[in-house]
């Protein structure tokens, strides 16, 4: 799951009907047999290689992060799982970059007779935001509230939303944008001079090449003179140069199917995936392992696709094909579901997604006013050790209906309790980028615990029998969607996405 930054610019329970049968009885016999045969060992057998030392914390551009793709392809296709990503093999290329900063990064602004109202180097005051574009502009300085059509727009810092309105502005057509922020973090904090694998930024190469202008922050203090000079009528002219360096590098998201048995669904996919990245390795050389987040939620989705080749070597299948998938780059944005969503399999649409993250844990929150547990309750792991959360039942109801009923013969405590709040945590992790498109998804967390994203998320910490279960749940989603009448989107967040496109 995405660590959420500090603050700095930068299940309604379905009930069974009379006389409906239970969920196990709508599997058949072989299936019932290959999913409800997932076994701890198993899973604790991929969690240890994948969170062991060897594998470097998995971070993208490393080694480790490659080993663990050839090793979760290998174990897809020991299973028998049909191989689908490119050509044939399991899998699809994602191409990102790493941004760094020049030493020519600049903004200068000045009035209508020449004269300087701020010239800035990167540095306290200004600096580009990593997820700006990699081109200079010139052009006039504009608050965001005016028609900022081929202007730069000064976008004032709400909150923690100041990309999304900077984002805004470039959609209404200005060349670029520039963020007045409270509070900045430090240039080098947003720009490391010397990045450890574990806080290297990557985003998607397609984006860059679709991002129509640049996007930097600036102080209050440095944009004072500029407010100054809007207000007293003068035209001012920004010439804004983010000069960002681009290095590219190619990661893969692993693939694998199991086909459906209906030849006219054939074009219908489920989508069971997780996250197979973490971190890597800090400045001071510690790995983090990620064995909760997320080789947790991977061992999940490989011992669900072992057992759907088994049910299909043994004559069952549901009506409609399966995708196992597992992402890249999720731990730098996503990177690896969105890439997938820009390009559609071919002859094929996605119905539904169901996406595991961090299932292996009880959810541990000793302290509320730890930033990092910031809106979420005070929770004792005693009291969550069977408790799942499902994430995304704003937004179709009818998907976490098929979720309670798979639960009906696996017993977790089911949740949903986490759409709204707490941190925008179903905006972090792999089924956003579905959601986003009206795609229904739902998101299985056990949630936060301390150790997230510290050295100390090790197997050790795993409960494997919890996590068994949640394999098994997660299995048993996905069958019951496959076989079933198509997920909506329909709940009220759902609608508002729908119209306002969020």
């Amino acid at each position: 799951m995405r660590l959420r930054a500090r603050p700095a610019l930068l299940l309604t329970l379905v009930a069974l009907l009379p006389g409906m049968a239970p969920a196990s009885a709508r599997l058949p016999p072989a299936a019932a047999r290959a999913l409800d045969g997932v076994t701890a060992d198993e899973l604790h057998r991929v969690v240890a290689t994948l969170a062991g030392d060897d594998f470097r914390g998995r971070g993208v551009g490393d080694e480790g992060n490659r080993k663990a793709e050839a090793f979760i392809c290998a174990t897809l296709l020991a299973a028998h799982v049909t191989p689908a990503g490119d050509d044939g093999s399991c899998y699809q290329p994602v191409d990102v970059y790493h941004p760094a900063l020049g030493w020519r990064a600049h903004l200068t602004v000045a009035d209508e007779r020449g004269t300087v109202v701020v010239d800035l180097a990167a540095g306290p005051d200004f600096y580009p935001l990593p997820e700006t574009g990699d081109h200079s502009v010139t052009a006039r300085l504009l608050p965001a509230a005016r028609e900022v059509r081929d202007a730069i727009a000064l976008v004032e810092s709400r909150g923690n939303a100041e990309s999304d309105e900077a984002g805004q502005a470039l959609a209404r057509r200005a060349r670029g944008a520039l963020i007045v922020g409270r509070d900045l973090a430090g240039v080098h904090t947003v720009w490391p001079e010397h990045p450890s694998l574990r806080s290297t930024s990557y985003r998607l190469l397609s984006a860059l090449r679709a991002q129509p202008g640049p996007i930097a922050a600036i102080s209050e203090t440095a944009a004072g003179p500029i407010e100054e000079a809007l207000r007293d009528g003068r035209v001012l002219t920004a010439t804004l140069t983010p000069d960002l360096t681009v290095a590219p590098i190619r990661i893969h998201n692993v693939l694998g199917l199991v086909e459906g048995r209906e030849a006219r669904r054939r074009g219908e996919l489920v989508v069971l995936g997780a996250h197979l990245d973490h971190d890597g390795i800090d400045e001071n050389g510690r790995i983090y392992n990620g064995a909760d987040d997320n080789a947790s939620g991977t061992a999940a989705v490989l011992a669900a696709a072992a057992a759907f080749a088994q049910a299909a070597a043994a004559g069952d299948r549901p009506a409609r094909p399966v995708l196992f998938a597992l992402w890249n780059g999720e731990e730098k944005g996503e990177l690896g579901a969105e890439a997938f969503l820009t390009v559609a399999p071919s002859g094929r649409h996605i119905v539904a997604n169901v996406n595991l993250d961090m299932v292996g844990r009880h959810e541990e929150v000793p302290d509320p006013e730890d930033w990092r547990f910031s809106g979420f309750p005070k929770t004792d792991p005693a009291s969550s050790a069977n408790t799942l959360h499902v994430l995304g039942y704003s937004y179709s109801p009818s998907l976490a209906a098929d979720v309670q009923q798979a639960n009906a013969a696996i017993g977790l405590t089911l949740k949903e309790d986490y759409d709204v709040g707490a941190q925008n945590l179903l905006e972090r992790s792999d089924q956003w980028p579905f959601l986003r498109r009206g795609i229904p998804a739902v998101f299985l967390t056990t949630g936060l615990h301390p150790d997230y994203h510290t050295p100390d998320d090790d197997t050790a910490r795993i409960d494997f029998g919890k996590l068994e279960r949640i394999a098994r749940l997660a299995a048993r989603t996905a069958w019951l969607v496959a076989d079933g009448k198509a997920p909506r989107i329909d709940g009220p967040a759902g609608t508002r996405m729908n119209t306002d496109g969020r």
